[in-house]
């Protein structure tokens, strides 16, 4: 999972933004989980088909909407989210070379 190539944080939520406007076009994720109400984080969480998606009415954010990133997996359809800076990998169209998200030299 190591990649040389990285991108920053802003870069690659900017990106797999656009992928929206393309239909049929997903990307690949991976990142830390961190659940507020259950204390229970750390876990590696990897979703290769994803698309970028509006929160939801029932989406309650425990923080500041702006710290989320909210997507789809795509496969199942099930909503999901993640904070924004747990974001470890993300793979874009047309190769899916994970490249690692570099949040401290935004």
């Amino acid at each position: 999972m190591e990649s040389n190539k990285t991108v920053s944080g802003n870069e690659a939520v900017r990106k797999a933004r656009e992928l929206k406007y393309i239909p049929g076009t997903t990307f690949t994720l991976i990142h830390l989980t961190c659940n507020l109400k259950t204390k229970k984080c750390g876990e590696t969480v990897k979703t290769e088909r994803t698309r970028v998606r509006p929160a939801l009415k029932e989406d309650t954010f425990q923080m500041d909407g702006d710290l989320y990133f909210t997507y789809e997996d795509v496969d199942t359809g099930e909503p999901k989210m993640c904070f924004k800076c747990l974001m470890r990998y993300i793979g874009f169209p047309p190769d899916y070379e994970l490249l690692k998200i570099d949040w401290f030299n935004d």
